[in-house]
């Protein structure tokens, strides 16, 4: 009878240390499954913030509007008088950004692009140097105004900042009244960036 009654209760141990293990590993499991969904998930949600933000950027640039000024930029002449200089634009329109960006580097500036104004802030934050800064004046996030204001509050910021912008005839109220380094009007050309940049980047 005691024989019985010790096979039973070991039995009963080796089943319920069977049960623990099972419980054991089922809870592994949830918890590896967990994990991947959870990857799954912010991977998913990465995908989807950067869909949102290159979505954007491909919209229709209409702001060029004196398009006689406008040249080919692969007629752009190359000499990069500014070579080993960096600039950064702020700017959420591709088409926009990308003659300013064409006519910078054909001058020989390294150019970095910002998106918004809270990425521009950002980037000069973050310690990156730029010897010449261009600002659009409205972001999707706020204003070229809004921007300079957060600059300028940045300890040793001195960098100069340039708006570029579609808005005629308001050279006065951007820089002698909202404090800007310099305007230009777009579509930014060579002919139109020269004289800003010998002023405040004198090679000389």
């Amino acid at each position: 009878m005691e024989y019985v009654v010790f096979a039973l209760s070991f039995i009963i141990v080796v089943l319920i240390c069977l049960i623990i293990e099972q419980k054991r590993n089922y809870d592994l499991e949830i918890t590896k499954k967990n994990r991947e969904i959870s990857s799954i998930t912010s991977e998913s949600n990465f995908y989807k913030n950067e869909y949102e933000k290159r979505k954007d950027i491909v919209e229709i640039n209409y702001e060029v509007t004196s398009a006689d000024e406008f040249k080919p930029l692969n007629k752009l002449e190359y000499k990069p008088i500014y070579k080993g200089k960096k600039a950064l634009i702020g700017d959420y329109l591709v088409y926009s950004y990308t003659i300013t960006k064409s006519v910078l580097e054909s001058l020989g500036f390294e150019v970095s692009v910002a998106l918004s104004s809270d990425e521009l802030v950002q980037m000069v934050k973050n310690n990156e140097k730029y010897d010449i800064i261009f600002t659009n004046n409205i972001y999707r996030d706020g204003t070229g105004q809004k921007c300079l204001s957060i600059l300028k509050k940045i300890k040793d910021f001195n960098t100069p900042v340039v708006i570029h912008t579609v808005t005629k005839n308001v050279k006065y109220h951007f820089v002698n009244e909202l404090g800007f380094d310099a305007y230009i009007e777009k579509p930014v050309t060579q002919e139109k960036l020269l004289p800003i940049l010998n002023r405040l980047l004198p090679l000389h």
